[in-house]
C-alpha cells in the first residue's frame, strides 16, 4: 500500500517499513496520504478538542482502534503526547510505537504518519502568540514540504528515533 510504506504481518496486523533514506519516507508518506484521501467512503473525522492559553495551544485529537492516518506538515517545533492508547508513528526520520505516557518533543518540518492499536489521545503542544484556532493552525501547519524551505529536518529529537 503506498509504495510499500504500510504492510500487513503474518498475522494480518498493519505494520511499517520504513526506508532509511528520509527523502523516501517523505514521499512514502505523501503517496499514503493521496492514497487514503483517493478512497471513496473511508475518511473520517475525528474527535479535536483545541485549548489555548498564555501562549501555549493545545490539539488533542482522539484516534479509534484501527486508523490509520496522515498528519499535517508541522511547520513549528511541538510535544507529542500520547496521552491514552497505543500507537504506531512513522516520520522521515523513523518509526516507533508507543504508548500511553510517551512524551518527545519534534522538530519543524515533519509530517507524521500513526496507526491506532487501540483507541487513542495523541495531543501536540505549541507555542504561539495567536488565540483563534484557524490563525493558529495556519501558522503551525501545512499540507506541503513545498511551503516550507524543503528541507529536512537537522534537529533528531522526534518522536522517532
Amino acid at each position: 500500500m503506498a509504495d510499500n510504506l504500510v504492510a500487513l504481518n503474518a498475522v494480518g496486523e498493519i505494520v511499517f517499513q520504513v526506508d532509511p533514506d528520509p527523502l523516501v519516507v517523505r514521499a512514502q508518506i505523501a503517496a499514503l496520504k493521496d492514497h487514503l484521501l483517493s478512497l471513496p467512503g473511508l475518511h473520517v473525522e475525528m474527535p479535536v478538542e483545541h485549548t489555548v492559553q498564555d501562549g501555549v495551544y493545545t490539539r488533542k485529537l482522539f484516534i479509534k482502534k484501527g486508523t490509520i492516518l496522515v498528519g499535517k506538515i508541522h511547520r513549528k517545533a511541538c510535544v507529542n503526547i500520547v496521552a491514552m492508547g497505543d500507537i504506531s508513528v512513522v516520520t522521515e526520520t523513523g518509526y516507533a510505537r508507543v504508548r500511553a505516557g510517551h512524551v518527545q518533543t519534534s522538530p519543524a518540518g515533519l509530517q507524521k504518519v500513526g496507526y491506532a492499536h487501540e483507541d487513542t489521545i495523541f495531543i501536540n503542544v505549541f507555542r504561539t502568540d495567536q488565540i483563534d484556532i484557524a490563525a493558529i493552525e495556519v501558522e503551525i501547519a501545512c499540507e506541503s514540504h513545498d511551503e516550507l524551505d524543503g528541507a529536512l529536518p537537522e534537529h533528531k529529537e522526534t518522536l522517532c528515533q
